[in-house]
C-alpha cells in the first residue's frame, strides 16, 4: 500500500479555528470521492507548541491507495479534481502544498485504534543528510536509529513513512519522509520528550542520519474521516 502525505499551511488571512473547522467539516466529506481511496486521516497541528522546533505548517493530510499508480492518477481523477483539488483553495496555501508519496514501516503497532480514539501524534517531517544517498538514509533510518526508540516510553504507535524510491527520478522532494510517534495525551508526551534518555538517544544519533536544519516537527491531533 502506499501513502500520501500532503503537507498543508493555511490560507493567508484565515483564522486558525477557521481553518481547521473547514478542513474537517467541510473538506473532509469532499475528499471521500476520490477514486480508490483507502484511508483518509487528517494531522490537525495541536495548540501546544513542539519544544525546540518552530514548524510552518498547519498539518498533513495522508491518503492510502493501493499502489504508487493509483496515487500517481490522481491528477487525472475527476472525484479527486473537480471534489478536494478544487476545493483547497478555499482553505489552503496552495503555493506551499507540500507532497510526498510514501511507504510506511510499522515498528510500534500498539493497541488497536478506532475511528474515534483521542491520541497526540508527535509528527517529524525528515530530511535526509546531504552526503547520505536514498538507499543509505532509509537503512540507517529503518537498521540503525529505529532499534534506539525505546518501547517503555509511552509511545502507543511509531511509525516511518519513507519517500518511494522510485519518485526521486522525477525530482528531490522537500522532505525523504515522515515519522509519527503516537501517545496517550499531551502529558505522555511531555514525560516522553522531557526525559533525559529521549533527549540523549536523538542528540546522540539524529545527527548521523538526519539535516537537522532542513528537517522539522509538530505535535497534531488526528480526525479519522475514512478508517477501517
Amino acid at each position: 500500500m502506499i501513502k500520501g502525505i500532503a503537507i498543508v499551511t493555511r490560507k493567508p488571512g484565515m483564522p486558525d479555528a477557521e481553518f481547521h473547522r473547514y478542513w474537517r467539516e467541510v473538506h473532509g466529506p469532499i475528499a471521500l470521492s476520490i477514486t480508490g481511496l483507502r484511508r483518509y486521516v487528517q494531522s490537525h497541528r495541536s495548540a501546544h507548541a513542539f519544544p525546540g522546533f518552530t514548524c510552518p505548517y498547519d498539518g498533513v493530510a495522508e491518503i492510502w491507495f493501493d499502489d504508487l499508480a493509483t496515487l500517481a492518477n490522481l491528477p487525472n481523477d475527476p472525484g479527486y479534481v473537480n471534489g478536494a483539488q478544487a476545493d483547497e483553495p478555499n482553505f489552503i496555501d496552495t503555493d506551499k502544498l507540500v507532497f510526498l508519496a510514501t511507504r510506511e514501516h510499522v515498528f510500534i503497532e500498539g493497541p488497536p485504534i478506532a475511528q474515534d480514539t483521542p491520541l497526540i501524534k508527535a509528527v517529524f517531517l525528515i530530511k535526509r543528510r546531504p552526503d547520505l544517498s536514498v538507499a543509505e538514509f532509509q537503512d540507517y533510518w529503518i537498521n540503525g536509529h529505529a532499534p534506539q526508540i525505546p518501547r517503555d516510553a509511552g509511545i502507543l504507535r511509531y511509525v516511518q513513512c519513507h519517500q518511494a524510491p522510485e519518485t526521486y527520478a522525477e525530482g528531490t522532494p522537500a522532505y525523504d519522509g515522515v515519522a509519527e510517534l503516537s501517545f496517550a495525551d499531551h502529558a505522555a508526551f511531555e514525560a516522553y520528550w522531557s526525559s533525559d534518555r529521549i533527549q540523549a538517544i536523538f542528540a546522540a544519533d539524529a545527527p548521523r542520519f538526519l539535516d537537522a536544519a532542513n528537517s522539522t516537527a509538530f505535535l497534531a491531533e488526528e480526525t479519522r474521516v475514512l478508517w477501517p
